[in-house]
């Protein structure tokens, strides 16, 4: 017999399919096309590959408005369950808007972004390998003694074809591991390579480490796959947890006991609360660490595979293993050291740091630059609108979620208070312990102290965005195809497959703009 419980976590989501498409034949939503993804992701590829001089800048601001257009459009009107109950068409949509902006207004892509190229050398020799070309910052370089291979630093190129590669590199890229905006918290360079490159960039911004110290390409694609599948059976767990718990199919508002074994929980004051928020933050944590685990599995694993296909399609050095650092970093020492500032800066992903940053630094140019020079308002500014952009990509896709969200009061809040909180408790270390006693406080009780505070801050925050990603319907996907949990018998009458129905059907309202395939 199936259990009730897990059973009615597949009828809601067969429920809201239903009612979508009620309401999609109704005119009250519009459907969400593959075309519509195409073209929202082709268009600022196209813009980015004509140059200034050929009119680029006026081309790059026009795709730019009509991107801003049909995102709104989308916000508005086009749903989709795919993706968290629709949680992801707003979430990149936002994200999208963002990193448009960074790339068509707050930065000149020609001036301003340079990516690591690698060419091969003879072996008799050096040389560069013909049909590739170096910028102007190229400089004479040292082979690599291993694969022969020489660095340089590679600007918008002026040859087409290697412009294609170069800027779809630019585009579909989110921590920028070979560009000159390499994410801060990512993996050591190689000596070797930084040495060739020497523009003091990198060496500036990043530990630089002998070649011995770093992780092989073997090594860390082992280290991918081990991560790829610790996740996918943690995620299974989790999915079986939260099918058993009305609280993350929904049932918000009413006060239920946990089911076992976390129901002794409701006997603790803020025992439920914090079971709620901790396992929301684990399937937050655990899904990222699984999707960006398949970066390295793809890319670098390919590469090796097929190193010379790999060169030929692309000049950044794909096989290089620094180009493929956790996507979090490490979390105690950041957390007891640095308190929230540590937790949010170091161990949380940055996976939308630069577009932020670059909004931000956007924002001080505007500024009088008798403030924009300040320190304390610089900080301030980059808090401030990192937390309010996140929070505003996280309340897009609350709002475009095909059940009754919080997108202000929930998420948006929720970022936000996080930029208050960073900047009281900076406050209050930067200025007000120096002239207490208590700058003299031993190293024990500065880590109990700031664990604590991270802990009821982010208990009592966590509840924000915890509650909309339940009342949303987020949890009510499924993240694994085959489940070996419920294939033995954990969630009775479940079965080993869990991905039910169709991801994709094709639809007609009779009008040319309104047919074709629908994401479902």
């Amino acid at each position: 017999m199936a259990d009730p419980r897990t059973s009615f976590s597949r009828y809601l989501t067969e429920k809201n399919e239903s009612e979508l498409h009620v309401l999609l034949k109704q005119g009250v939503f519009k459907p969400l096309f593959l075309y519509h993804v195409v073209s929202f992701n082709f268009l600022p590829w196209v813009a980015l590959l004509i140059p200034k001089r050929q009119g680029g800048q006026y081309f790059r601001r026009l795709v730019l408005a009509l991107n801003l257009a049909y995102g709104i459009e989308a916000l508005r009107t086009n749903r989709a369950l795919l993706g968290g109950n629709g949680y992801m068409i707003g979430m990149l949509v936002a994200w999208w808007l963002i990193w448009s902006a960074t790339l068509f207004v707050f930065s000149d892509v020609e001036r301003d972004f340079q990516r690591i190229e690698r060419t091969t050398t003879d072996i008799d020799g050096p040389g560069l390998k013909p049909g590739r070309e170096i910028s102007s910052r190229a400089n004479t370089m040292h082979s690599d003694v291993d694969n022969h291979a020489q660095f340089y630093w590679q600007a918008y190129p002026s040859k087409f074809t290697h412009r294609i590669e170069w800027c779809a590199g630019l585009l579909f890229n989110l921590r920028g591991p070979e560009w000159n905006w390499r994410a801060p918290r990512l993996g050591p360079i190689p000596k070797t390579v930084n040495e060739q490159l020497k523009s003091g960039f990198l060496s500036k911004h990043h530990r630089i480490e002998n070649d011995a110290s770093c992780l092989t390409a073997k090594v860390r694609l082992r280290r991918a796959f081990r991560t790829c599948l610790t996740s996918y059976l943690i995620l299974d767990a989790l999915k079986v947890i939260m099918m058993r718990d009305p609280y993350f199919r929904g049932t918000v508002e009413v006060d239920v006991v946990p089911p076992l074994p976390f129901s002794f929980l409701a006997s603790i004051p803020l025992g439920v609360r914090f079971y709620h928020c901790f396992f929301s933050c684990m399937g937050v944590y655990i899904a990222l660490n699984f999707v960006t685990s398949f970066n390295p599995i793809c890319f670098l694993g390919l590469s090796l595979a097929f190193p010379n296909a790999s060169r030929k399609l692309t000049g950044a050095p794909l096989d290089s293993a620094w180009l493929y650092a956790d996507s979090f970093g490490p979390f105690f020492s950041p957390t007891l050291d640095h308190g929230l500032a540590g937790a949010w800066g170091q161990w949380w992903h940055q996976l939308f740091r630069y577009g932020f940053t670059a909004t931000a630094r956007w924002v001080l140019s505007l500024l009088p630059t008798s403030w924009g020079t300040k320190s304390d308002v610089k900080r301030v500014t980059y808090i401030v609108i990192g937390f309010a952009l996140s929070g505003f990509v996280h309340a897009c896709g609350s709002y475009t979620q095909f059940k009754g969200t919080r997108p202000l009061t929930g998420p948006f809040s929720f970022f936000f208070l996080q930029s208050l909180a960073i900047i009281v408790e900076y406050t209050f270390k930067a200025v007000i312990v120096p002239k207490t006693p208590m700058s003299s406080t031993p190293r024990w009780l500065r880590r109990t102290t700031n664990a604590t505070i991270v802990f009821f801050w982010l208990l009592l925050s966590g509840g924000l965005i915890a509650d909309d990603f339940a009342r949303g319907g987020l949890w009510l996907m499924e993240p694994v195809p085959f489940s070996p949990l419920r294939g033995f018998g954990l969630a009775n009458g479940q079965g080993w497959w869990c991905w039910q129905g169709t991801w994709f059907a094709y639809w007609s309202d009779g009008t040319y703009w309104g047919s074709g395939v629908r994401v479902i």
